[in-house]
C-alpha cells in the first residue's frame, strides 16, 4: 500500500509519452470526458510531475511514475516508451508495460476507479472523438527592457534527422540577445544548448524546479514570438497563443490542424534540417513580427 491511497470514485489514466501526442490528443479526450461524462469523478493522471500545469484545470491527483520506469530511460514514441536505439512505431515492451500498470494499481481502489488507458503506438482514433482544449496563460507579468523571445533547440537521439544542426542554433542565438532577452527552452536530454549561457539570454533546459512549466508558460504568454523544430515546445507555444515560427516538413499539422486555437504562425519548410542557417531564420522571424505588428496596428484603428 502507498502513502496515497484513492478510496473514491476516480477516473485513472497515464502518459509515458511523446508531449506533442499528450497535448494535442490524450489531454484533450480526457477533459472531454471530465467535462461531459464523469463530472462527479476525480481524475488522476500518473507522469510526469512538471505537466501538471496542462491538467490543472481539470485533474485532481497528478502521480510521479515509478522510479524504476524513470531509471530505464526509454524513449518516447508517440503514444510509446520504445527502448533507447529501437525503430520508429516500436512500442513499449509488454513486461514493462504491465509492470507499470501494476504499479499505478497501488494508488487506488479499482473497484471505485475507471481506468482509461492511452491508445498504443502511432495510433490517431482520438481525432475522430471529441476533445476540449484549454489555452494555456498567466496572470504574472515579465519586466523586461527587450522583447523577449523563445527558442526551443531541438537536440533529441531519437529521428535526430529532425534537429536543426546545434551550431545553427547557437549562431541563432549569439544574433538574437543583441536585440532580445532570449529564453532558451527544453529537457536537458532533448535539446540543445544545455549549458549555453550569455547576458540577456534564460536558460531554462537544465532547471528543474517544479514550477518549470508554469515559467515556460508565463515567458511565451508575454513573448513576441518563439521559435522552434516541430517539438513538444511547439504545441505547448500554440497552446498559449504565442506566435509560433516553425521550422519542420508538417506546415498543415502545425498551421492548422493542431493549431486549436488560431495562434499566429510562419512556418520555413525543409525537406532537410540541415539545410537550414541562422541568418534565413533571422530573416524569417523579421519579417514575421513585422506582420504580426501590422496586424495590432489595423486591430487597434479598425
Amino acid at each position: 500500500m502507498t502513502e496515497l491511497y484513492i478510496d473514491e470514485p476516480c477516473v485513472v489514466s497515464f502518459c509515458i509519452f511523446e508531449i506533442g501526442w499528450f497535448l494535442q490528443r490524450w489531454q484533450g479526450r480526457l477533459r472531454f470526458l471530465k467535462r461531459e461524462k464523469y463530472q462527479d469523478r476525480k481524475f488522476v493522471l500518473f507522469m510526469n510531475p512538471h505537466l501538471h500545469p496542462f491538467v490543472n484545470d481539470f485533474v485532481a491527483y497528478t502521480i510521479d511514475l515509478p522510479d524504476w520506469f524513470k531509471e530505464l530511460k526509454l524513449e518516447t514514441d508517440c503514444y510509446e516508451s520504445p527502448p533507447i536505439g529501437s525503430p520508429p512505431g516500436s512500442l513499449t515492451p509488454p513486461d514493462i508495460y504491465a509492470k507499470l500498470i501494476q504499479s499505478i494499481r497501488q494508488f487506488y481502489n479499482r473497484d471505485k476507479a475507471i481506468e482509461i488507458w492511452p491508445p498504443r503506438g502511432c495510433n490517431y482514433i482520438v481525432e475522430n472523438k471529441e476533445q476540449v482544449f484549454s489555452r494555456y496563460g498567466t496572470n504574472e507579468s515579465v519586466t523586461s527592457d527587450r522583447p523577449i523571445i523563445c527558442v526551443f533547440p531541438r537536440g533529441r537521439t531519437r529521428a535526430a534527422d529532425r534537429n536543426v544542426p546545434e551550431f545553427v542554433w547557437r549562431e541563432l542565438v549569439d544574433k538574437l540577445k543583441e536585440t532580445f532577452f532570449v529564453v532558451l527552452g527544453g529537457t536537458p536530454g532533448g535539446s540543445f544548448l544545455v549549458d549555453y549561457k550569455s547576458e540577456h539570454v534564460l536558460n531554462l533546459i537544465k532547471y528543474n524546479e517544479e514550477d518549470k512549466t508554469d515559467k515556460i508558460i508565463m515567458f511565451l504568454s508575454h513573448a513576441v514570438c518563439s521559435i522552434s523544430s516541430q517539438s513538444g515546445p511547439t504545441h505547448i507555444s500554440l497552446l498559449c497563443g504565442c506566435p509560433s515560427h516553425v521550422i519542420g516538413h508538417e506546415m498543415k499539422r502545425h498551421a492548422k490542424d493542431e493549431n486549436r486555437f488560431n495562434t499566429p504562425t510562419s512556418f520555413r519548410y525543409v525537406t532537410d534540417y540541415r539545410a537550414i542557417d541562422a541568418d534565413t531564420i533571422i530573416s524569417d522571424i523579421s519579417l514575421f513580427i513585422k506582420r504580426l505588428l501590422e496586424i495590432d496596428s489595423t486591430l487597434s484603428h479598425g
